[in-house]
């Protein structure tokens, strides 16, 4: 087929429509040239969906405790024809298409969405724009589009936004973090064994269920040699596998990169036994759930350690409300990827989250400059479990052996034990766990009583203009997040990390021991996990640590006079949650409920 002229032909009649414009390159990103024509460029259509209250209800039917429905999940087919968008708008976006691409171009209709790989050449005319190369400060390059680009009038009405055009994935931090000092000789550091001891994880696999870690950016992955000499020199030969079964997604070990490594080696290393999955994408959140759901085979859990302010989720790195880079505004692609969480959760997934590291300003004010808090997405979302960070006050250094992992920094470190935790700190570790409220999504009925209680505890508050007390509150529990040794061989070999990103990894491997009761009992794994360990904590509040010293109202960039935030205290809190695990007691409560039939 040959490019058609006509998206050029309806701007100059006036029937094209503006669908996002990038005026600027994103933070640590240079604009290097016109990209050649021949440059493969790939970008997805997000369609308008329907009957998004039915897929609501349906979800919390089957996500709720005590619903007849509970855990009656529902399969990919039912909730792809539950959302369908209308048969003539999928009809004209396809015709679009055809007529416009050329012949050699990649066009893949999903359920609710159309996934194009075409030359930069192809995009340019498609869209009326100019494609050019941006490189990123550690090297990475991207093709994206620059200034406007348009769609007809008849498309637009049609589509939400398209991903992938000048949008870039949000960046990640990856700088080490201090470890903090016990006393004036030994630093704590923790390895698996350290947290399966101090979270009374059981010794038996969770056998049965598989998990996985979401990585964006083309992330350039881990080192599958690297994940072997951690599992042996961390004390876990023998008791867990150094292979990642399934790998979706572009995979380069040559260069491993420490966020990668650090969710793969911990995951595996808390939930042991089960099948593990590496899942990349170029994309962002969108991009992820969306082809995620679309999917056949998943993993029954997934750790997400990514994220970005909520109100920042089309600015693209740039610190700025403006969400013109995706035709739609930030809350818009709030909702719509939160639809796309709806619907892994009505597959039976368990999505965990990254609550973030730079305390409730957020990343995007890490000086605090700002009059509002800045919720995090994803883990903002209230169908998404958020997982908070904390660190040791007072350790203890009992492990039951001394792998190699523990002395390789020398006498100055030692592997912990377990041991008294508060909040992390950014004296301590050099972060401060993200929480507060969601900029833009109400208050689930699950958490309802766990807020009402923290807002009236006497707990000083920020000022109340600066969060919406009515929204989603988060984050949903807590686990260790610093002093973390993972094992890199391109830093060097042995080196401590931290931040939430270590704590999600960790909760998720804990949580893998629920799945594997629930499907030894049941035949089908928890999903959607908020409902049941919110009612768990008010059940039986053994289950959880409670974490009530601390608070996240400084950033990654320190502590200034106008930063506000929380303050962890007892009960659920924005800065901990409902507290840090205690598996043991969690299964305990777990085992009681379970039945053959309708479980909780």
């Amino acid at each position: 087929m040959k490019f058609a002229l006509a998206s050029v032909i309806a701007l100059a009649s006036g029937q094209n429509v503006i669908m996002g414009e990038r005026k600027m390159a994103p933070a640590n990103w240079n604009i290097v040239a016109r990209a050649s024509s021949q440059h493969k460029v790939e970008f997805q259509v997000a369609l308008k969906q329907q009957n998004l209250g039915m897929l609501e209800q349906k979800f919390w039917d089957v996500a709720t405790p005590g619903s007849s429905e509970y855990r009656n999940f529902l399969s990919k087919e039912d909730i792809d024809a539950m959302v369908a968008p209308k048969v003539e708008h999928k009809a004209a976006v396809m015709s679009w298409l055809k007529e416009s691409l050329p012949e050699d171009a990649k066009v893949t209709a999903g359920a609710d969405f159309v996934k194009v790989m075409t030359s930069a050449g192809a995009v340019e005319k498609l869209f009326n724009t100019q494609v050019m190369t941006f490189t990123h400060a550690h090297g990475s390059t991207v093709a994206k589009t620059m200034g406007t680009y348009e769609v007809p009038e008849s498309i637009a009405a049609a589509v939400d936004f398209v991903a992938g055009l000048s949008d870039f994935a949000q960046p990640r931090s990856s700088k080490k973090k201090p470890t903090a000092k016990a006393d004036a000789t030994i630093s704590p550091v923790v390895i698996p064994a350290s947290l399966r001891q101090m979270y009374s994880v059981p010794e038996t696999a969770a056998a049965k269920v598989s998990q996985g870690v979401a990585e964006f950016q083309d992330d350039s992955s881990y080192s599958k040699t690297d994940l072997q000499t951690f599992f042996n020199q961390s004390g876990n030969t023998g008791e867990v596998g150094d292979t990642v079964a399934h790998i979706v997604g572009p995979y380069s070990g040559t260069y491993p990169d420490m966020e990668a490594t650090l969710d793969t080696q911990y995951i595996m290393g808390v939930g042991q036994g089960e099948v593990d999955w590496y899942w990349t994408t170029p994309g962002w959140q969108y991009e992820w759930a969306s082809n995620f759901f679309s999917t056949e085979s998943v993993p029954d859990s997934v750790s997400i350690s990514w994220g970005w302010a909520e109100s920042g989720q089309c600015s693209s790195g740039i610190a700025t409300s403006e969400c013109s880079t995706l035709g739609v505004d930030a809350a818009g692609y709030v909702s719509r990827t939160n639809v796309e969480f709806q619907k892994i959760g009505l597959r039976g997934v368990s999505l965990f989250a990254a609550s973030g590291d730079s305390g409730a300003n957020g990343r995007t004010d890490g000086e605090c400059t700002g009059t509002v808090l800045h919720a995090s997405f994803p883990g903002s979302s209230p169908y998404i479990t958020a997982v908070g960070a904390t660190q040791f006050s007072e350790p203890d250094y009992s492990l039951d052996i001394t792998p190699t992992a523990c002395t390789a920094l020398g006498a100055d470190y030692k592997c912990a034990s377990g041991g008294t935790e508060v909040a992390v700190s950014s004296t301590v570790a050099g972060f401060t766990s993200g929480g507060g409220f969601s900029t833009y999504t109400p208050q689930p009925s699950y958490q309802a009583d766990a807020v009402k209680a923290y807002l009236n505890s006497g707990v000083t508050l920020p000022p109340s203009t600066y969060y919406n007390s009515s929204n989603r509150g988060y984050p949903d529990v807590a686990a260790l997040g610093n002093g973390f040794l993972v094992y890199l061989n391109s830093y060097g070999g042995w080196t401590t990390v931290g931040g939430t990103s270590a704590s999600s990894p960790t909760f998720t491997g804990v949580a893998a021991y629920l799945n594997a009761m629930a499907v030894n009992k049941t035949g089908k794994p928890l999903g959607f996990l908020n409902p049941f360990l919110y009612k768990m904590a008010a059940a039986h509040p053994s289950a959880f640590t409670d974490i009530t010293s601390g608070d996240n109202k400084c950033t990654e960039s320190g502590c200034f006079s106008t930063c506000k935030g929380y303050e962890a205290t007892t009960g659920w809190d924005p800065v901990t949650g409902l507290g840090s695990p205690v598996a043991s007691e969690m299964l305990k409560y777990l085992e009681s409920t379970l039945t053959s039939d309708v479980s909780v």
